[in-house]
């Protein structure tokens, strides 16, 4: 492990100035920015993104909050007209939240402007170079997925 933690410690560093390369200061500031979303508010956006209308009940798990807090979160990014808040028809109980069309544009916009700097970035590398970034990165996930499926096995089976 000792001579891996330098070499570590050297891929976090890279990684780090790879991010200050990404800073938007000198681009034009998307508008996702200019809304002034907390962090709490842009993961509720592509959670909802990923699974749908759900319930605030939901949204309190997901985000780790009591149901107050949950739905503070939730009104605040309604007041942005991100999402929006209705009863369930089949229970009139259950409140759900759901991306309204902006909100939906503007995880898209992310999710764009994600990507264009991707591939800003690794455009100044080779096919070759490309190829094995491909491989390394398919290797870390592999691993990375094998050990977590490890960890979650039941109790009583070994994991050796």
């Amino acid at each position: 492990m000792s001579e891996v933690l330098p070499k570590l410690i050297e891929i976090e560093a890279a990684l780090e100035a790879l991010e200050s390369l990404w800073d938007p200061s000198g681009h034009d500031v998307p508008e996702w920015v200019a809304q002034d979303l907390t962090f709490g508010q842009m993961r509720l956006l592509f959670l909802l993104g990923k699974h749908g209308p759900s319930p605030v009940s939901r949204v309190a798990e997901w985000l780790g909050v009591g149901l107050p807090a949950a739905s503070g979160i939730v009104d605040r990014v309604e007041k942005h007209g991100l999402v929006t808040r209705q009863h369930r028809q089949d229970d009139r109980r259950v409140v759900e939240c759901a991306l309204t069309d902006q909100g939906r544009q503007l995880i898209e916009e992310i999710g764009g402007m994600r990507r264009e700097m991707l591939r800003h970035t690794l455009g100044v590398l080779s096919e070759e170079e490309l190829a094995d970034l491909t491989r390394l990165v398919k290797t870390v996930l592999e691993r990375v997925r094998t050990r977590s499926e490890r960890t979650q096995l039941p109790s009583s089976e070994s994991t050796f």
